[in-house]
């Protein structure tokens, strides 16, 4: 909801920002409002944990510490991404994002390979916790704050599409399950006196490890160049679809630049009868509808098709026919013969294997 308004607020002063600057805008925003929050937690939960000389709490609260430090990267990372193509970058700057994501993650496994330390010599020395009523409602606060700020990143990542500010909330939900956790130990110890401080400690020191990697991973992949999803595909495959004076397309790659810096190729197949101008009318205005309807700089490659020659229909229905009887979902395209005078020769086809054929290229 706070997410929501924000956004409806930034809108309503800035109608005429397009969508990038107000993404990078957004996104400070984000982040400022994390440090603030997390400062506050750390501070509190720090206070608290020396109090009670519990190592699961001051554990949770170096947490808290380790996501200020996160929505410092964070901020700093929307700045470096908002930053303009330039001689040296000429694909912009976004994919500082990616980086900041995966410093985030990087400082969840730190902080949680200092607290295993710490939980296991805990474990092996045993002391009693000085838990109050005050803890309790403290720990109570922090988990509702938590969840708060899982809702406000996920909200607002989703509305700028950052993958830092996704990463951002699966730390805080990981934060509100390391907190239940030391919650549940406080209380243990408490009531019913049975001292697992070490244990919970180890626990979400672990789960905090184990999520710092996961995330990682996802902004590794994002640097190196990951597979499109099936959604993005299909809308670029849905818009090409829409032009009916296009004979096919295929060959439809994708390549990511930052969250909002998408480039794409692709190869159109056109009547060969028509003049050039014609042909580069039908491309530019392809091209042009993506920029405008889809935010995606694409190029398009011709592939002149006759359509009217009798023996090319005819050899290319044999040949489908090849293809189909090997079978496993191979596909032709780019089929182009050659007349000459005592024979024909097929100068070239092209065949699409699937990610899940069987057999090798051979």
């Amino acid at each position: 909801m706070v997410a929501k308004s924000i956004v409806m607020l930034y809108d309503k002063r800035h109608p005429q920002a397009d969508e990038e600057k107000k993404r990078t805008s957004l996104g400070k925003v984000a982040g400022f409002v994390g440090l603030l929050s997390n400062m506050l937690l750390f501070a509190i939960k720090l206070a608290i944990g020396l109090f009670s000389g519990s190592i699961a709490i001051m554990a949770d609260a170096f947490n808290n510490l380790s996501d200020t430090a996160g929505s410092i990267v964070t901020l700093v990372g929307f700045r470096m991404a908002g930053m303009r193509a330039d001689r040296g970058h000429p694909y912009g700057h976004e994919r500082f994002e990616y980086i900041s994501g995966m410093l985030v993650s990087m400082l969840m496994i730190f902080a949680g390979l200092d607290f295993v330390q710490s939980s296991i010599e805990k474990i092996q020395n045993p002391t009693a916790d000085n838990i109050t009523l005050i803890v309790l409602v403290t720990l109570v606060a922090s988990i509702l704050i938590k969840l708060w700020q899982n809702l406000f990143y996920k909200e607002m990542g989703a509305t700028i599409e950052s993958d830092t500010l996704k990463t951002t909330a699966l730390d805080s939900q990981t934060d509100v399950v390391a907190t239940f956790a030391v919650l549940v130990s406080a209380c243990l110890s408490q009531f019913a006196h049975l001292n697992i401080d070490g244990w919970i400690g180890l626990f979400v020191a672990l789960y905090l490890i184990y999520e710092g990697v996961d995330s990682i991973r996802g902004s590794v992949n994002n640097l190196v160049g990951s597979r499109p999803s099936e959604e993005e595909v299909q809308r670029y495959t849905d818009q090409l679809s829409t032009y009916d004076e296009i004979l096919g397309f295929h060959d439809l790659m994708i390549h990511h630049y930052g969250p909002t810096q998408i480039f794409a190729t692709v190869h159109i197949e056109l009547d060969s009868r028509w003049s050039l101008d014609q042909a580069h009318e039908t491309i530019d205005k392809i091209e042009r509808d993506f920029q405008k309807d889809l935010n995606v700089e694409l190029v398009a490659h011709i592939d002149p098709i006759d359509i009217d020659d009798r023996l090319t229909a005819e050899m290319y229905e044999r040949l489908q026919a090849i293809i189909k009887s090997i079978g496993g979902g191979l596909h032709t395209h780019d089929f182009h013969i050659e007349h000459g005078p005592h024979h024909t020769r097929i100068v070239q086809f092209d065949v699409v294997v699937p990610d899940d054929y069987p057999e090798d290229d051979k």
